[in-house]
């Protein structure tokens, strides 16, 4: 059963929701472009006349250019040229964030998830003049419009759409941002701003969910930004209502039509559920929050706590391990560190409560960790962590080991410089775990490569023209996709990916 108490906490903190219409701003065609995303860019069309002074006979087709990714709905409204209709109107419409998924619409679908996430429409409308509000909601930039069937030649006298979000309107860059920075500062802003509806979604075209592991970085990006902290209150209340038969907390809820438990659990995501209420706390001095849910925070520990008795466990934790997308990786290493990094915040959060037995006992168990991690899991001759029996080399467990405080100061500093030379090093796919190895540079005293590396990664989609950021970014693989082998099912606003934003800010 959920908890009734943390449901009610959350609907207190239900956002309003604010919409505004958004009108095209260009008609375009896909052009095939080595240098762009994914092979795809769009050109504009030069016209004469506006789209309400054309008429569209069956099979015409345009694409309308919107600017930017929004959420929201698309109105129609149409007439047929002579006002005789034996017939209804039908319409395909297919709504995109990217290029690509226009430009290649027709192709036989390959990927692993539900085809029901690419977001084309057959519209089918009785009667003439009309205006027409999809009902469902669609996270793009580009419409497609195809005129299946029309008794007549048939005008679209306004076509808009009406974008909603629980924020409208993006803060102003700092004084000092160059323009590259600023438009990596809106786009990242305008990726956590179209995630944030009814909860902090992890994307707005798929998967429409509040996973924690997203929350954490959205709650620290909002904190530099909008600072709308009733929609992160809600989120965390809404995830701790659901706990599993065993107390672990959800790796994801769904809000829609009512909140409930989507049955899914993942190690890492549960024991950095104490940073996520740190960082809140410090943002807003919310005690209470803390008191409702700190034995919830603790309980995950509880869970997996007999792995680490006798030292530290060699293989990787009963449950789903996330770390990164990365199909080759061993999580081991850093899903200990994870492990830690969760441990010491939830001691802090003691020593607020005024748990100073329970605070000590958890200071020893990091104490005991962490020179437990450091003691089996470096490689002295290789100067760097190793995960697994094979005692692979990544990206993840340098950045786990330094973010759980393992090493610090030159120590980090060094691991940094020998991560970045290792020919082999296995490397992050996501935005996810490239902001963790933001922070990793931040907390070592390495700003300079820190800022080196956000206009390096991303820069780059800047570059190749993303107004939003992507769930998966690898610059060698840009169809790269975890879910089979069609890139168009991947999210290209996702929540994980708004880093800049934070980094630009913080100190």
């Amino acid at each position: 059963m959920p908890n009734r108490e943390f449901l009610r906490k959350a609907d207190e903190r239900i956002p309003i929701t604010r919409r505004w219409d958004v009108l095209p701003v260009a008609l375009v065609k896909p052009v095939r472009d080595s240098a762009a995303w994914q092979g795809w860019r769009m050109e504009k069309i030069p016209t004469r006349k506006p789209l309400a002074d054309r008429a569209f006979k069956n099979g015409d087709r345009f694409i309308l250019d919107f600017g930017e990714e929004l959420v929201g709905k698309l109105k129609l409204t149409l007439r047929s040229q002579r006002n005789f209709n034996d017939s209804p109107v039908r319409l395909r419409l297919l709504f995109a964030e990217t290029p690509l998924e226009i430009a290649e619409r027709n192709r036989r679908y390959t990927g692993t998830l539900s085809r029901a996430w690419i977001q084309d429409e057959i519209v089918t409308l009785d009667d003439m003049p009309q205006t027409y509000t999809l009902p469902r909601i669609y996270a793009m930039r580009y419409v497609f419009v195809e005129v299946i069937a029309t008794p007549n030649r048939l005008v679209f006298e306004d076509i808009r759409f009406t974008a909603r979000s629980a924020v409208r309107d993006l803060v102003p860059p700092l004084p000092h941002f160059s323009p590259e920075e600023t438009e990596l500062d809106r786009a990242a802003q305008r990726t956590l701003r179209n995630c944030m509806q009814g909860v902090l979604l992890d994307g707005p075209k798929r998967d429409r969910r509040l996973w924690l592991g997203d929350l954490r970085l959205e709650a620290q990006v909002n904190a530099v930004t909008f600072r709308r902290f009733d929609i992160i209150e809600r989120s965390i209340y809404l995830l701790a209502a659901f706990p599993q038969e065993n107390g672990g907390i959800p790796a994801c809820v769904f809000d829609r039509p009512e909140p409930y438990d989507a049955k899914t659990f993942i190690s890492d995501y549960a024991v950095l559920f104490p940073d996520l209420l740190w960082f809140h706390y410090e943002q807003t001095g919310n005690r209470e929050l803390l008191k409702d849910l700190f034995p919830l925070a603790a309980k995950q520990f509880d869970l997996f706590r007999s792995f680490y008795r006798n030292g530290v466990a060699q293989q990787e934790l009963p449950a789903w391990n996330f770390i990164d997308w990365c199909a080759e990786l061993d999580r081991t290493t850093a899903t200990q560190g994870c492990y830690l990094f969760g441990l010491r915040k939830l001691a802090k959060i003691a020593r607020i409560l005024k748990k100073f037995t329970t605070a000590k006992q958890l200071e020893q168990e990091a104490l005991f960790l962490s020179t437990e991690l450091k003691k089996q899991k470096f490689d002295p001759k290789k100067g760097l962590f190793v995960s697994g029996k094979k005692k692979q080399i990544s990206c993840a467990s340098q950045i786990w080991m330094i973010l759980a405080e393992v090493v610090s100061g030159n120590d980090a500093k060094l691991l940094l410089e020998k991560m970045e030379h290792c020919k082999h090093i296995v490397k992050p796919v996501t935005p996810y775990l490239h902001h963790h190895l933001l922070e990793a540079y931040r907390i070592s005293g390495e700003k300079e490569k820190m800022f080196r590396h956000l206009h390096l990664y991303w820069g780059t989609m800047i570059k190749k023209g993303m107004n939003v950021y992507p769930e998966v970014f690898v610059k060698e693989n840009e169809r790269l996709t975890p879910y089979g082998s069609d890139p168009r099912i991947n999210s290209a606003c996702h929540a994980w990916s708004c880093a800049p934003a934070y980094f630009l800010r913080i100190n």
